[in-house]
């Protein structure tokens, strides 16, 4: 029975995906977590620009309680404060993760997350919480 529950709670969560293009190879959760609160710029001399999926969807959720250990919700009160006080943006947000692929494909200087069970094709897995 114990083994049928632990099953259960085993699902693939989100993924870093970069371009094919890019020269990014694969990153720490340090550099992620940096790049998505905006502490990180540029990693193996690229200028990062990253893309976040809507607020409230599952995947954002299960990505910053992953990567940050803080909620979605903590996330936006930290880029409150940032955009208040001059120190930040925010990661752009896309649409859907079908939005985030076509952006991220297109150009190797975007960086974003999408299910694994998802990532589009042309793009490459860089981190795996």
């Amino acid at each position: 029975m114990a083994g049928t529950l632990f099953s259960s709670l085993v699902v693939a969560g989100p993924v870093v995906v970069v371009s094919q293009e890019s020269a990014i190879d694969s990153l720490s959760q340090n550099q992620v977590r940096q790049i998505f609160n905006g502490q990180l710029r540029r990693v193996s001399g690229i200028s990062v620009k990253p893309l976040d999926l809507p607020n409230g969807s599952a995947s954002r959720d299960a990505f910053y309680q992953q990567v940050t250990g803080k909620s979605a919700e903590q996330m936006k009160s930290y880029w409150a404060r940032m955009i208040f006080t001059g120190r930040g943006m925010p990661p752009r947000e896309v649409s859907s993760e079908r939005e985030l692929g076509m952006l991220v494909g297109s150009d190797p200087g975007f960086i974003g997350y999408v299910e694994e069970s998802r990532v589009p094709a042309g793009l490459r897995l860089v981190f795996r919480p």
